[in-house]
């Protein structure tokens, strides 16, 4: 059985840009190792699809709980940076 899901976050083009800056390097790395899912990233102006694809139900499960929670961190990460920046740190 093969499995597919996309999930896509919009928001303002800089901030799409550096949350796909900041989790492109966990693809890249996960390329060359052997896995039963597969990512891609599509950065498209202010919208970055993330598409998980796999033949096991389990492992597609886990995949999207790991980027999820990666695009996740990146996002509020970004928002305390700009924060701090707002307030001269």
């Amino acid at each position: 059985m093969k499995i597919e899901a996309e999930f896509v976050l919009e928001d303002d083009e800089q901030s799409v840009n550096t949350i796909y800056e900041s989790i492109k390097e966990e693809r890249e790395e996960k390329i060359s190792a052997k896995t039963r899912s597969h990512v891609d990233l599509v950065l498209d102006g202010n919208r970055l699809s993330m598409i998980i694809r796999g033949e096991d139900i389990v492992r597609m499960r886990a995949a999207a709980n790991s980027w999820l929670r990666l695009l996740k961190v990146a996002k509020e990460m970004r928002e305390v940076v700009g924060e701090c920046e707002s307030h001269g740190f």
